[in-house]
């Protein structure tokens, strides 16, 4: 952090001012004119020509980054229109259009009521203009038409309004960038229709529609960010799917442990080939991409009464994370014992306390899970403690399947907050000043909660042994999120957008039915005595994702993680899995400062891994880079940090750690070029941005000033620290969910 502080001070040297407007569109600027070489050939002196990358500004559609090919010939329908008309496509492709029907993009604009009751309120908060932002994504056809900032408001009627992400907006996308919020180029130059029997025409319409973007064009609207462009005072980063997915073992590029998953992308993952009829003309092999899109939109496709789509969605998320009851000790008059590992069979103790820890792990997903909007999700942990006759001694979660004020459940979820550090609980967008912690878990990571059990002291042996079960449970939007869409749809413009929806798509919208609830997840043990050992999972491996959980927690509980995991190392089976657990020992040694024992150990992982002739994992040397960095041995860092990109060269905090590393050791050229490769992966990464800043004013480049403004514009929020202050003074929930381990107490139902 020191290093990090002294980062920023050269920086601030700069004396770079915020802009009013946004930064000048330049990617990469003018080379600098500072460092010369000679041209020997003409005895000239020329420059090298040195990257640099400037996040670009939003167009002519601001705050939305979309741009619109212009050049397209006159039609008699607008291109909202042309957007909109899915049935042309449907006469070729018909089973293709009926899975989109009934996919979440295509009910992305104002016909979707959760979608409505938040995009109206901003318009109201911050003006029209602002809600292009949403527009480049959910709502093109209104969009290009004008609809948006017309002195009308949208027509309820209207099938722009209820078109969302169409067959010709995917399959007009020319390019697109990393960036993010429709950072995409569109095409609207009307597609020829093909004529059957003609293999000429047949290959123009192909060339046409076909899309080579693949997993660019959903990076284009599946990573979001909000900024002093929509007339909010800071910039935030919301949804970034292709970033956690990018930096992943699902692309070979995870660097946290030794991973082996098949690689994924977003098609793969989200659009899987199925069965296709006889009529549809896109079909490869009886197959097509399924265009349903599945993801976790059980809400919406419940509100619709699509039960395949919600049948699909919930076989989607069933599964895709795990729960587990890791390990258990019992505490007397203060004092905890050992951990008992894994928790079966733990000993129970009348007139204790009993800690459970609970352990939950994102098998499936690619990207955050929950994913999508991070703080509308609503997945939650159910505990259940109960006796040999099955009488309750303790529960939590139990009441969040009804209550939205629930407090005393631990949520997959991300806290954001408003100007005087309140939890905003509604997606109001134009109250958002800071993200103050989040619960959601990355791709193949791991978080422990804690729950603590007050053994009554008149617990009989006849009563155990004891029971315990714990569930993952998903609902797409929160209570409170439903509450709001319900009342929206209840008004006059509601219930016109609500027949507008069966007028133009001949579909039924029903906001106020309960959601559905998908059971992610479920575990079951027994502590105490007379308990039956479950042999379900290798206990070692329940130890090895218990001590993973533990290692974020090393800055208040120091040795927990180091504990859990010597003891699945005692019990691993193979030097493939002790390789495993040696790395997680590794990353617990260099946070705790043990550099001797850091390097140790990733040398004795190497030898395992090597026995057995499995290649080296990147992750040795982003351990060996953390343990230098942390204790500012930068020189030594330099090489460990830089076969972590050569390794993983798509995961961008690989990149930062180099950039950053670089920087310290003086060697500005080098970091500035590390920063620009992190850059073009997510270009307003603020620690990339500042690298880039501080290598520009330390080699005199005039770029300097540009690139120091666009650190101050995207960096993390000043006040943020006091922003999570504020919170946990005022709400019990931000203040108990900022512990590296939640620990909520597990109380006798009333």
């Amino acid at each position: 952090m020191r290093a990090r502080h002294l980062v920023f001070v050269l920086c601030a040297a700069c004396g770079a001012k915020e802009p009013a407007a946004p930064a000048p569109e330049t990617a990469p600027i003018a080379a600098s004119p500072v460092d010369r070489v000679v041209d020997r050939t003409s005895d000239r002196v020329v420059a090298p020509r040195r990257e640099a990358r400037i996040p670009r500004a939003p167009g002519e559609l601001a705050p939305s980054m979309v741009a619109i090919s212009h050049g397209a010939p006159a039609t008699e329908l607008s291109q909202g229109e042309q957007l909109s008309d899915v049935d042309s496509c449907a006469t070729c492709h018909p089973d293709a259009a009926a899975q989109w029907s009934s996919s979440a993009h295509s009910f992305a604009s104002f016909g979707n009521p959760m979608y409505r009751a938040n995009i109206e309120r901003l318009r109201a908060d911050l003006g029209k203009v602002p809600s292009r932002h949403c527009g480049g994504c959910h709502d093109l056809p209104l969009l290009v038409d004008g609809m948006m900032t017309a002195d009308a408001p949208i027509p309820a009627d209207d099938l722009r309004a209820h078109s969302g992400v169409s067959c010709r907006l995917c399959h007009g996308v020319t390019s697109a960038t990393s960036d993010g919020n429709a950072s995409y180029v569109w095409d609207p130059t009307p597609r020829d229709a093909p004529r059957l029997g003609d293999p000429a025409s047949i290959a123009r319409h192909k060339q046409q529609v076909t899309t080579k973007l693949d997993v660019g064009l959903c990076v284009s609207c599946h990573r979001g960010f909000l900024s002093p462009d929509m007339e909010l005072p800071v910039h935030l980063t919301g949804v970034d799917e292709p970033g956690m997915w990018r930096s992943s073992a699902w692309t070979g590029n995870g660097l946290a442990r030794m991973d082996k998953v098949d690689q994924q992308t977003c098609i793969s993952c989200h659009m899987e080939r199925t069965p296709a009829s006889k009529a549809e003309l896109g079909a490869k092999r009886g197959t097509i991409a399924s265009h349903r899109f599945v993801g976790g939109h059980t809400w919406m496709a419940s509100m619709r009464g699509d039960a395949e789509q919600l049948r699909l969605t919930r076989a989607k998320i069933t599964g895709a994370a795990s729960i587990d009851v890791a390990g258990a000790r019992v505490v007397t008059a203060g004092v905890a014992s050992a951990w008992h590992l894994p928790a079966d069979g733990a000993p129970v103790v009348a007139g204790t306390q009993l800690e459970l820890d609970v352990v939950i792990r994102n098998l499936l997903a690619g990207h955050r899970f929950p994913g999508g909007i991070l703080d509308a999700q609503d997945t939650w942990v159910e505990i259940e403690v109960a006796d040999r006759a099955g009488r309750r001694l303790g529960t939590s979660g139990l009441a969040h399947a009804t209550d939205a004020r629930d407090q005393d459940t631990h949520v997959l979820r991300t806290l954001v907050v408003g100007a005087d550090g309140t939890v905003l609980e509604e997606h109001e967008i134009s109250k958002f000043r800071g993200q103050v912690l989040t619960h959601t878990i990355a791709p193949r990571e791991a978080q422990a909660v804690r729950y603590v059990l007050a053994v009554p002291s008149a617990l009989s042996a006849s009563q155990l042994p004891l029971s315990v079960t714990a569930r993952l449970r998903h609902r797409s939007r929160t209570l409170g999120m439903q509450a709001l869409a319900c009342t929206a749809v209840r008004t006059d413009e509601g219930r016109a957008f609500v027949a507008g929806a069966r007028r133009t798509r001949d579909v039924e919208l029903d906001a106020c039915k309960p959601q559905p609830i998908t059971l992610v997840a479920e575990t079951r043990i027994e502590v105490g005595q007379g308990a039956r050992i479950s042999r379900q999972r290798p206990a070692w491996e329940r130890s090895y994702e218990h001590g993973m959980a533990l290692v974020a927690t090393i800055v208040t509980r120091l040795d927990e993680a180091r504990a859990v995991l010597e003891a699945a190392q005692l019990s691993a089976p193979d030097p493939r899995a002790r390789a495993m657990v040696t790395v997680q020992l590794g990353w617990v040694a260099a946070k705790q400062g043990r550099v001797a024992d850091a390097l140790a150990l990733v040398r004795e992982a190497r030898q395992l891994v090597t026995s057995v002739g499995l290649p080296e994992p990147p992750v040795l040397d982003a351990i060996i880079a953390d343990a230098y960095v942390r204790q500012n041995r930068w020189a030594e860092a330099v090489a460990p940090a830089r076969t972590c990109t050569e390794r993983t060269p798509s995961n961008t905090s690989a990149w930062a750690v180099y950039a950053r590393v670089l920087g310290a050791v003086g060697d500005y050229a080098a970091a500035l070029a590390a920063a620009t490769h992190g850059l073009d992966l997510n270009p307003r990464d603020p620690d990339l941005l500042r690298t880039q800043a501080t290598a520009l004013l330390a080699l005199r480049d005039p770029r300097a000033r540009d690139a120091q403004t666009a650190y101050t514009r995207f960096r993390i929020p000043d006040d943020l620290a006091a922003l999570r202050i504020q919170c946990s003074k005022g709400s019990k929930k931000c203040a108990r969910d900022r512990n590296p381990v939640e620990s909520l107490t597990l109380r006798p139902p009333a």
